[in-house]
């Protein structure tokens, strides 16, 4: 069963303010995960866990997994502006819409899992890919180009591999100026347009259920595993 981000965050932050949280909903991997990775009492290693794995659907399930939580944590915890949480879905978006190309093309092979590949696909992480995917076309617009946006795919994945779980916002350092300053005339912009990520409707996915790809990745992919991936099952 899919959870809200609130619920997912609250038992880590009790003392959180529950009539400003968002109401976005997250798969429970992903939830799991969030609950033990927000500003915790026992300090916890840097880094998202999986992202190195030998394993390439486990390590591109990591990434969105990790992009989904810190996202998430940031918009419940980060004290940010409207603008500001923009900007950083802006500079994950790229790597956003590789990994879920990654997920899609190593989908495991093995029977019911894949038989749930479309559904997984199309309905739980289609809605933060089709997201992503219009983020990056605002990127585009503001004069950021192909190879700029593989900088930033790049960028996104080393902040995943140095965060902190202590901090609510994930920091993305190495952004150079120039850059920058088109990723905040692109922020301006799609926080005008789009609906703000805790409170799109499209990534509500409670009615999503995928057992089967839920216990795979709770047995085929230890580091998720151990940072809360299966706790629905």
């Amino acid at each position: 069963m899919v959870v809200s981000l609130l619920m997912a965050v609250a038992a880590a932050c009790s003392d959180a303010d529950s009539s400003a949280a968002p109401t976005t909903s997250i798969p429970p991997a992903e939830a799991g995960a969030a609950s033990s990775t927000t500003l915790l009492a026992t300090p916890e290693p840097t880094g998202v866990p999986g992202l190195d794995s030998p394993d390439p659907f486990c390590a591109a399930w990591a990434t969105y997994a990790g992009t989904v939580q810190s996202l998430g944590i940031a918009a419940s915890f980060g004290d940010l502006s409207s603008v500001e949480l923009a900007g950083l879905e802006l500079i994950a978006a790229p790597h956003v819409v590789e990994v879920g190309e990654a997920i899609d093309s190593t989908w495991p092979q093995d029977g019911a899992v894949a038989a749930e590949r479309a559904t997984v696909i199309d309905q739980r992480i289609g809605p933060y890919v089709r997201r992503a995917q219009r983020a990056v076309e605002a990127l585009t617009a503001a004069g950021v180009t192909k190879d700029e946006l593989s900088e930033l795919s790049a960028l996104w994945q080393l902040a995943l591999s140095e965060r902190d779980p202590q901090q609510p916002v994930i920091d993305v350092p190495g952004i150079r100026p120039d850059l920058q300053t088109r990723l905040d005339e692109a922020a301006v912009a799609y926080d005008r347009d789009v609906t703000p990520f805790a409170a799109d409707p499209s990534l509500t996915t409670d009615h999503v259920a995928a057992p089967t790809t839920e216990q795979y990745l709770a047995e085929h992919c230890p580091d998720l595993a151990s940072s809360g991936v299966g706790d629905s099952l």
